[in-house]
């Protein structure tokens, strides 16, 4: 998956989480302030917490989850396959395949432009209302005189009312309310959702944490205009005439809000006592999740990354040593193909022959030899670390083992294990083309595995 999307299902993540906590904990409190204060710092952090990771946290996580828990080690292998490898220009076509993720990507870019269009427009809208307005003052506040009926907004430092509409009396509360919002920087949260929106449109969550915070807003302004003095029942009436005013746009701060009962709850609402405030530490826990979880992930990830690189590496060396064969599967010898030349031996080394090379004893005494033999690495166990390693060798005329190379590696602690009991194997029998010993590659998956086990220790 792209890195973009990951961060982005990241980042929703933790909002999804941190909005949970608001709606189940702190949603029916009055401490407006430091709710807007949560909505900042969870979004933020949401941002911000994928771009970094600290492997301390890691390692705790690690400790607590995974301590004690008992496993056992298993190494198993796969059938001896000969290596013939060719390239199959059918391999990349695929009939009647629906490209599911591109589907999915074009219709996130198609919304997301809609909604970046939408917002940008928006802008223009506010520009243009600006640019038609007077500028006037009134009780030592700076406003713009709306030509058009609609609510009262601010935008940031500037603020918007249509006098001819209102009495004298409202103006001065209107003044108030989105002095409010111009003087504790309202602007600044809305843009911050708006912009968080526009890529996270899929997410409900971001929708609900959307509207709670411009309602918050709102009873921050509605308390700064009831702390000036404004008679509550008289400025609740005003907000009332106001319902069917028209909203000049959504991601400015308004006068008046769809939800005028949860306004007018609010100012009536008791003042919640002050030991509720402890419930906001319960972010913290929350934020340790996170963190560690995504430094856990992103451990995982560059090890995954690594191992990648590694097994790269090998399939390129092994696709110099074969060319121009090269490594895309394993096939049993089915057939007489002709041979492949190993360009850096004067003998030929032929990867399927008429009579395969064989171990003494046979394939089953060949795995009983590499069971008996291999050992999984305790610095490996004690990490976790499993997987398939594939390996490839030769057998040479005379039977011996040479050449094993990790053509697809887990780990290098994995992998050396894998080419030390390869290179201790006895001398086979050599396989033959045309009655004649030759040289032949075989290829040899090993798979590394760990099981949870709860009744028995580690072996």
């Amino acid at each position: 998956m792209h890195s973009f999307f990951v961060y982005l299902i990241q980042v929703n993540l933790a909002l999804m989480l941190f909005y949970l906590l608001y709606a189940l904990l702190l949603k029916s409190d009055t401490f407006l302030h430091l709710r807007r204060y949560f909505f900042l710092s969870a979004i933020l952090f949401s941002m911000l917490y994928p771009l970094f990771t600290i492997p301390e946290l890691g390692e705790v996580w690690r400790f607590l989850f995974n301590a004690s828990r008992d496993v056992e080690a298993t190494v198993t292998f796969g059938k001896p396959l000969m290596s013939l490898v060719t390239d199959d220009p059918t391999a990349s076509r695929s009939f009647f395949r629906i490209p599911g993720a591109q589907i999915l990507t074009g219709l996130f870019i198609a919304v997301t432009l809609f909604f970046v269009v939408r917002f940008v427009w928006q802008l223009i809208s506010i520009m243009r209302i600006y640019l038609h307005s007077e500028k006037s003052v009134m009780a030592g506040i700076t406003f713009y005189q709306l030509k058009n009926d609609m609510t009262p907004f601010s935008f940031f430092t500037l603020i918007f009312i249509h006098t001819e509409k209102h009495a004298e009396t409202e103006i001065e509360q209107i003044l108030l309310h989105e002095h409010t919002h111009v003087r504790q920087w309202h602007s600044v949260d809305i843009m911050l959702i708006e912009l968080l929106f526009l890529f996270s449109w899929w997410n409900p969550f971001v929708w609900l944490m959307k509207r709670e915070m411009a309602m918050n807003l709102e009873y921050l302004a509605d308390n700064g205009v009831l702390r000036e003095g404004i008679d509550s029942r008289e400025y609740q009436f005003h907000l009332l005439r106001l319902t069917y005013h028209e909203t000049a746009v959504q991601i400015v701060n308004n006068f008046n809000v769809s939800q005028l009962k949860k306004r007018i709850m609010m100012m009536n609402k008791t003042k919640s006592p002050t030991l509720l405030l402890a419930k906001y530490l319960l972010m913290l826990p929350l934020i340790f999740l996170l963190a560690a979880a995504n430094s856990v992930y992103a451990a995982q990830n560059e090890a995954g990354s690594e191992q990648t690189a590694e097994s790269d590496r090998n399939v390129r060396s092994e696709e110099d040593r074969l060319s121009p064969v090269r490594y895309e599967r394993e096939t049993e010898n089915t057939q007489e193909p002709p041979p492949v030349k190993k360009k850096e031996s004067r003998d030929e080394t032929f990867v399927v022959v008429e009579n395969q090379p064989e171990f003494p004893g046979g394939t089953e005494a060949m795995l009983k030899f590499l069971a008996d033999h291999t050992q999984y690495p305790i610095e490996a166990l004690k990490k976790g670390i499993q997987g398939r390693v594939i390996c490839n060798f030769v057998v040479m005329k005379d039977g011996s083992i040479t050449d094993v190379n990790v053509v697809q590696g887990v780990d290098s602690l994995l992998d050396a294990e894998a080419v030390r009991v390869l290179e201790s194997m006895p001398a086979w029998k050599p396989g033959t083309q045309r009655g004649q010993a030759v040289n032949v590659r075989y290829t040899l998956p090993v798979v590394f595995r760990l099981q949870k086990l709860n009744d028995y220790p580690v072996r």
